[in-house]
């Protein structure tokens, strides 16, 4: 009984996906009308595994193949007409590519946030005290005090 509840752990609901004992997330794939597969390595979760198998999919049997992903299935250029260690490199490259895309995007909106303004309230002229007066009437002398107001409107 144990090992039935074990066994189910360390299965994936992806095809082509199971999970090592300590953890890792693996994924290989048959050669269509043999025994023998190819290794698409290790990842840490079991969507990228899944990925890297729907890549290898492509690869051997097509767009018409039934994928882990069907709402985002690789397009792989070349495909049809890969090695076993083309079949493996471009695996890992699709498997991998979504967190690349997430990165990048993230990058982008950090760059994109740290060239707005973030100063004071929005209003430069009164946060920089291009325009005195208007908030504080007896620090500043008015025209109608008779006084030489220029010394007071550029004081940086």
């Amino acid at each position: 009984m144990e090992e039935s509840s074990s066994s189910s752990s360390m299965q994936s609901k992806y095809k082509g996906v199971r999970k090592r004992r300590w953890g890792k997330w693996v994924s290989e794939i048959r050669l269509p009308n043999s025994r023998e597969r190819i290794w698409l390595g290790s990842y840490d979760t079991p969507e990228k595994a899944a990925r890297a198998f729907d890549a290898a999919l492509f690869c051997l049997r097509g767009s018409g193949a039934n994928f882990n992903f069907p709402q985002n299935p690789p397009v792989i250029a070349g495909g049809q007409n890969m090695s076993r260690t083309e079949i493996r490199e471009a695996a890992a490259r699709f498997a991998n590519a979504e967190e690349e895309e997430e990165m990048i995007v993230e990058e982008q909106e950090s760059e994109l946030v740290s060239v707005l303004p973030t100063v004071g309230s929005g209003n430069f002229a009164s946060d920089f005290g291009l325009f005195p007066g208007f908030d504080d009437d007896e620090l500043y002398p008015t025209l109608n005090d008779n006084c030489d107001c220029s010394v007071y409107l550029w004081n940086f």
